[in-house]
């Protein structure tokens, strides 16, 4: 049966009215290319230079503040191996508020060496260092080998510590079907299950004993590093080293004037040392708690219920598990050096080239009190960061 042309056109009329209606369906129902919010970031791949300015003014910040002590703290040289993995951390961090592709290996790495080099500015800047380095060539050996080896393990640790927390709050994979199970309806993806309190606490807790990891290991490379060059081994063991993360010790003081100014370099290379603390309180030692407190605050905050887009519209970490896994972290950092240096330090004074080893008398530099205070220091730091934190989050998202 043939077709009139007036039929014919009208079929044709028709189908030109279904194709249309048909694309602008499609068309409303394709999510927007680019949205107000996602174009301030729309570079996934860039190098972050916001999270590098971040570690540079803490690291400037905290090396100002240990060189104004007049006898250099325990905290000043081994500060960057112990905060290296938080910067690593805080770098994955601030790149997640824009994008989950990269962790930022490179910027963690340059942050890491931005702690060691703030930290050797700090120490070589102390009275007559540049002079006695010049006259000694021990020390000057022993101050070069030390530093070079901070810079090459601050650089490590850092990029290890943004690989672990971008893996460590990557978003879980969807369960995968039971076989026989009839195929569902919905064509939709299935949705992945939602991270638990438990598998964040056991996370937090990786990330808070990694940089008491880092300090067995980098303290390991530096009796090494001695033994190579033929120095004297340090007179106390591993533990003396994670000193650092405690803010509050017995203090300790030296009389550093006169003819013993030169003996300051070797309070500035030299791991283990003799002395303690100048003061009850060191601030330099909250560093490794601001930059893993930090960070962990910011990942908790842009990848919870998220999987691929920090800009999707999800509902908050409940504002109780958020601050307590916050005030966690500042707890499983300070709680394992805490609990071994409060019985005291029992060393030996070994010298390689006399075949002489000598027992010295213990070291104690926690009380009852310091204890207790580096306790509360921790978490209580933790806690403030998060509370900060997560206001200046919500404002953030509210603006854009």
């Amino acid at each position: 049966m043939s077709m009139g042309p007036d039929q014919s056109e009208s079929a044709t009329e028709k189908t030109n009215q279904a194709g249309q209606i048909e694309r602008e369906k499609t068309a409303a129902v394709q999510p927007t290319p680019s949205t107000p919010a996602a174009s301030e970031y729309s570079e996934t791949s860039g190098f972050d230079v916001m999270a590098l300015d971040v570690v540079i003014l803490l690291a400037a910040f905290f090396a100002i503040t240990a060189r104004l002590n007049a006898q250099p703290s325990n905290s000043l040289t081994p500060a960057a191996i112990l905060s290296a993995t938080g910067c690593g951390l805080l770098i994955t961090a601030l790149r997640k508020r824009h994008t989950f592709q990269r962790p930022g290996l490179l910027e963690a790495g340059l942050g890491g060496l931005i702690l060691a080099f703030f930290q050797f500015i700090a120490a070589i800047t102390y009275p007559n260092v540049i002079i006695t380095l010049g006259l000694d060539e021990g020390q000057r050996l022993g101050f070069i080998a030390t530093w070079g080896l901070i810079a090459v393990f601050s650089i490590i640790f850092a990029v290890v510590g943004a690989a672990l927390g971008h893996l460590a709050f990557a978003p879980l994979r969807p369960l995968p079907t039971r076989p026989g199970a009839p195929p569902s309806s919905s064509p939709a993806a299935p949705s992945p299950p939602a991270r638990s309190f438990i598998n964040y606490l056991i996370a937090v807790l990786l990330l808070g004993l990694a940089p008491t990891l880092a300090g067995f290991i980098f303290t390991a490379g530096f009796d090494y590093m001695l033994s190579f060059y033929q120095l004297t081994p340090g007179p106390f063991p591993t533990l003396r080293l994670l000193s650092t993360l405690l803010p509050w010790q017995v203090p300790i003081h030296i009389d550093l004037s006169g003819s013993n100014q030169s003996a300051i370099v070797l309070l500035l290379w030299r791991i283990p040392v003799f002395v303690g603390n100048p003061a009850l309180f060191d601030l330099q030692a909250l560093e490794p708690l601001v930059f893993g407190g930090a960070a962990v605050s910011l990942l908790l905050l842009t990848t919870h219920g998220r999987q691929s887009d920090p800009f999707e519209q999800v509902r908050s970490l409940n504002w109780k598990t958020y601050l307590a896994l916050a005030s966690a972290f500042g707890l499983f950092l300070v709680l394992p050096a805490d609990l071994w240096l409060l019985g005291g330090l029992h060393g030996l004074l070994q010298v390689p080239r006399l075949d002489v080893i000598v027992p010295i008398s213990t070291l104690h530099i926690l009380d009852p009190l310091t204890f207790t205070l580096n306790l509360i220091t921790g978490p209580l730091l933790c806690l403030a960061i998060g509370a900060l934190a997560r206001q200046w989050y919500q404002r953030r998202t509210s603006s854009t």
